[in-house]
Order: C-alpha cells, then sequence, then structure tokens
C-alpha cells in the first residue's frame, strides 16, 4: 500500500489492484451479512483494519472505512433492499453522500422523485451503487431520508482537485428526477439503535448499532492508521539522522524525544478510547435498550476528540521534522496532508460534536435531531 500510495495520489483513485487485493484478503467483506457471503465481524474491526491501511495509504484507508460502513447500514434497510443490492452481485460495493440538504425526495406513488447535487462521494470509483441523503419535499415539515440509487442514475462532476486525501476521487454527483422505490429508502431516526426495519431479515446485533451515534468512529480508523504511519517514518529517520547544521544525533535532542513521546500516547489514547465507545455501544445493544441522547452525543464528542489528537500527533512530528519533511519525496508530507484533509470532516470536528455534548450535559436539546 505504501509502495502504491504516490500513484494513488496521482491518479486520484484507488489502485486496482488494492481493490483485488481487498477482496482475496476478504477484507470487504467484515462487515457484510453471513446471509450474502460477508464475515458479519464485530463493529471494532472497521478500526483495526482501516488503522493497518491507513499506515500505507492513507486515502485507500479513508475509502475502505467509508465503503464498508455502507456494508453495516444497508441491513438496517427493508429485506428487498438487501437482496435488490447483493442478491445477484454479492460484491457491490456502495459509495455515499449522505448531505440531505444537497436533495430533494419529492413523494411519488409507490416511491420518491429524487433530484439534487452532492459534494464527498468518496470511493466512488469502484462502487456500483451510491447512498444518498436528501430532505424529504411534500406539505409537510422538512425531514431527512436516506436512499439507495445505482451509481449509472448519477452524472459525476470531476470537483476533486484537493491538497489532501487526494486519492478519494471524492467529486460531486448530480441527478434530477431519478425514481427510488419505497423499499430503497430508509429514515435516519430508524438507526437510533436498536431493531431496524431490514432486523427480521439480518438480526444479527452489529446492525442494531446507532449509525450516528457511532458514526465519527469510522474516520478515527483512518486516521490512527494515518497518523501511525507518519509517527513510524518520523522514528524510523530520526534515529539515525544527524543535524545538517552542526552534525549533532537529533535522537539525542529532548525536545525530539518529549514530542515523539506525546505522539505516541495521542495516537495510542485515540484508538483506546474509539474501540472503548464501540465496546459500551455493543454492551447496551445486546440488553436491548436503545442508548440514550447524552450517551450518543458523548461517543460522537469522543469520536471526534480522537480523532483529533491525531491530527495534533502529526502536527507534533511536523514540527521537528525539519526541512526534509518539505520534499515531496518524503512520504512524511503527504500523510501531514492527508491527516488535516481528514480532521477537518465535519463528523469528527471537535468544535462542532464538543458543544453538542456540552448543550445536552447542560440540559439542552441538541441541534442534530437525527441523534
Amino acid at each position: 500500500l505504501a509502495e502504491r500510495a504516490a500513484l494513488v495520489e496521482d491518479t486520484r483513485t484507488i489502485h486496482p489492484d488494492t481493490v483485488k487485493d481487498l477482496w482475496d484478503a476478504q477484507l470487504w467483506s467484515i462487515l457484510k451479512p453471513r446471509r450474502y457471503g460477508g464475515l458479519e465481524l464485530d463493529f471494532g474491526t472497521v478500526i483495526d483494519i482501516s488503522e493497518h491501511i491507513g499506515r500505507g495509504c492513507a486515502s485507500t484507508a479513508w475509502i475502505y472505512g467509508n465503503l464498508i460502513s455502507h456494508d453495516w447500514m444497508l441491513p438496517m434497510w427493508h429485506a428487498k433492499a438487501q437482496e435488490t443490492v447483493w442478491r445477484d452481485n454479492p460484491r457491490a460495493l456502495i459509495a455515499s453522500s449522505l448531505v440531505t440538504p444537497a436533495g430533494r425526495a419529492k413523494p411519488v406513488d409507490g416511491g420518491f422523485e429524487l433530484s439534487g447535487r452532492w459534494p464527498y462521494c468518496s470511493g466512488i470509483d469502484p462502487s456500483d451503487w451510491i447512498m444518498i441523503g436528501a430532505m424529504i419535499d411534500d406539505e409537510g415539515p422538512k425531514r431527512p431520508l436516506w436512499l439507495m440509487v445505482p451509481r449509472d442514475q448519477f452524472e459525476e462532476i470531476d470537483t476533486w482537485q484537493v491538497m489532501g486525501l487526494v486519492g478519494t476521487g471524492s467529486r460531486d454527483v448530480q441527478c434530477e428526477a431519478v425514481y427510488v422505490a419505497d423499499y430503497m429508502t430508509l429514515e435516519p431516526k430508524e438507526t437510533r439503535g436498536g431493531p431496524t426495519p431490514g432486523t427480521p431479515h439480518v438480526p444479527g446485533l452489529v446492525y442494531q448499532l446507532p449509525v450516528l451515534g457511532l458514526f465519527p468512529h469510522i474516520l478515527v480508523g483512518p486516521m490512527v492508521g494515518i497518523a501511525r504511519g507518519a509517527y513510524d517514518d518520523y522514528v524510523g529517520e530520526i534515529r539515525d539522522r544527524r543535524s545538517t547544521a552542526n552534525a549533532a544525533k537529533l535522537a539525542e535532542h529532548t525536545q525530539i524525544q518529549m514530542k515523539v513521546a506525546e505522539a505516541d500516547a495521542l495516537i495510542k489514547a485515540a484508538r483506546v478510547l474509539a474501540l472503548d465507545n464501540i465496546h459500551e455501544a455493543e454492551r447496551i445493544v445486546a440488553t436491548g435498550i436503545q442508548p440514550d441522547v447524552i450517551t450518543k452525543v458523548r461517543w460522537r464528542r469522543d469520536g471526534a476528540y480522537a480523532a483529533q489528537n491525531c491530527v495534533k500527533a502529526v502536527q507534533l512530528l511536523q514540527s521537528v521534522i525539519g526541512a526534509a519533511g518539505n520534499f515531496l519525496s518524503n512520504p512524511f508530507q503527504r500523510r501531514f496532508r492527508d491527516i488535516h484533509a481528514a480532521g477537518s470532516q465535519i463528523q469528527v470536528i471537535f468544535d462542532i460534536n464538543g458543544a453538542e455534548f456540552g448543550r445536552v450535559e447542560l440540559g439542552l436539546d441538541p441541534v442534530n435531531k437525527a441523534i
């Protein structure tokens, strides 16, 4: 993966050999239901595997985490939606843009008419379907809806000219008046934790975890991997490097030793915090209880905090890497750009998720009603 990272960035897409490698190793199947040939492993596996992938290639890990999350979400849909996507093509992959204000879903006979333009469709290149978000456009109050739509129903617009996570190919898509059947839709409020419309078809507890409560953790896995990759690169280089100015061995500098110590602790803390929340969610769901709002906003706060730990860890190392880290031939500069691009995703911005926790903890209603 590390050897392919530069080419992934140059081509702005996941390497086709990597797509095949992930199928050969069954890694695309970790959260897919067993009834469709998947492994149906526990949710924490997403952290473990995307972290390891992220050590080699940030963009590949970001795509992997995103696409795998949709294998986790689709089993919450009606059984007919799952059959439509996976029955004849169990290797179908699903990209997404769940930016609901970007689309309109107008009710029509038997379903909805979908129109809009959506940004940030990460991992669209190897995907067959897109999980899309829209607001229901009727005479009632505006409310969000998720829809499953074949990729070929969208026009793809190449907007992804960026400085970080370049290889994710997260371009825009748009469509006009595309029909989507009722059974290919799901209201986000049905994924707050506990049984979903898909539970009779796929009853596994992993598919009863709250989507929005845990969603930041899907991004923490790749970010831990990016940070750990940057750390490994840095430590491996600095151990034997000497200062260009005075030939002093850099490893003997207390300032560098302290930065290395703090960066390592931040990365480890991020991973532990994310996995602890996931295990807590699994215990709660196993009792048949829906997690309450304060617990879910705490998980989101922790996910964002863990993610920003990873950003801070890379910033610490960048501050003591010297001019050598500025060369495009040094993979550290790519990891530096990638971690900052990842940290700007709204799901892991601490100012947003921290404030939401503070509101609820202090007795106010959450801003995000879907939680």
